[in-house]
């Protein structure tokens, strides 16, 4: 059975008002060397052949492919750090 005796001994509460929010910018930027665009290097010779065993073929081709990606991910976070840095240069 609820007892409704003591409804004269509450009180208003008073809740505090809500923290201020303080949004302060943060420039941290990573070290110049870090934000240098990787050159790509020279692929193997289209004019040339080679005799090599599968494995070693595709070892090969797992090995550009992970390159390529790594090197595209690296392209990606420079871009976003400092758009426009590595646009394209023009062929000599």
């Amino acid at each position: 059975m609820l007892s409704i005796a003591l409804q004269g001994c509450a009180h208003r509460v008073e809740t505090p008002p809500a923290p201020a929010v303080v949004a302060v910018p943060v420039k941290d930027t990573p070290p110049a060397d870090l934000l240098i665009c990787p050159e790509k290097p020279e692929g193997f010779p289209v004019d040339a052949e080679a005799t090599m065993p599968a494995p070693v073929r595709a070892a090969a081709i797992r090995l550009g492919r992970a390159y390529a990606a790594v090197y595209g991910q690296l392209v990606r976070l420079i871009e976003w750090e400092q758009p426009g840095a590595c646009a394209p240069r023009a062929a000599p």
